[in-house]
């Protein structure tokens, strides 16, 4: 990363700001300038090789550091101008840890609040979820593909029960971004349900499993004769065309994963 593109330190993306430099001092080959501090300097009359050495060392540090002060918001600087490398990092994480594991504990506690609401829409919804995500990633937090699907999936309502069963039943392993489009296309086929004058709670395996409607409903079809009790067939309330699960969206999508989501 470029330190002109590094986002500067304020505080609570300290987490990040510390990853962020760890490739930089990798690549340059002074990653031993943050892990250690420099040793107390040689006796200049007895060793002079070392104390020359030791006169580079402190030299690179000093370069080092002046390159992390761009990088931290001015408000901060002072406090760490004397400093070198390893103690300013020591001094980012014992400062800013407690304001961040308080910050993270808040995130955390509206991203389990943030319940889908009956009428909102689910395109809205998954856009709050990844910006709460993304907030936890800033803060020191990498959610795992699994379990962030399984969050916004324990967040939707009893409309989504169907696409849940399903995607479950058919073991997908999606990652996040890619639900977006398939919970969308599930959306407008509630919709489409609604305005055909048919209640929503149709869509119910429950419900189905008790109606007695003849063949020619044009709804149910066959229903009565099938003894399957899949979850994918249940689907066919919506023309089969249509559905989501034969759409091409579910399928082979090709979507660019966020950097906060791991793989």
């Amino acid at each position: 990363m470029h330190l002109l593109n590094m986002e500067r330190l304020t505080g609570l993306n300290c987490k990040e700001w510390l990853r962020n430099w760890r490739p930089v001092l990798v690549i340059s080959s002074k990653l031993h300038l943050t892990e250690y501090p420099i040793p107390v300097p040689p006796e200049q009359v007895i060793i002079k090789g070392s104390y020359d050495k030791h006169n580079s060392l402190v030299d690179e540090s000093e370069k080092i550091r002046d390159l992390m002060l761009l990088t931290i918001d001015p408000e901060f600087c002072k406090d760490f101008e004397s400093l070198g490398p390893y103690e300013l990092m020591q001094l980012v994480e014992e400062r800013f840890q407690k304001p961040v594991e308080e910050e993270r504990a808040r995130i955390f506690k509206r991203l389990a609040e943030c319940k889908l609401k009956k009428g909102s829409s689910i395109n809205s919804h998954v856009l709050q979820i990844e910006a709460y995500i993304g907030e936890l990633y800033k803060l020191g937090y990498s959610m795992s593909q699994e379990k962030s699907v399984n969050i916004l999936l324990a967040l939707l309502t009893s409309e989504y029960d169907l696409f849940i069963q399903t995607y479950k039943k058919e073991d997908q392993k999606k990652a996040f971004m890619e639900m977006r489009p398939l919970l969308t296309l599930y959306e407008s086929l509630l919709d489409r349900h609604s305005s055909n004058g048919s209640a929503t709670s149709e869509l119910s395996p429950v419900k189905r499993r008790n109606n007695k409607r003849s063949r020619s409903s044009g709804h149910i079809s066959n229903w009565e004769s099938t003894k399957s009790d899949t979850v994918t067939e249940r689907l066919e309330v919506a023309p089969r065309s249509k559905s989501f699960e034969s759409s091409g969206i579910s399928k082979n999508l090709k979507t660019p994963v966020p950097r906060f989501l791991d793989t």
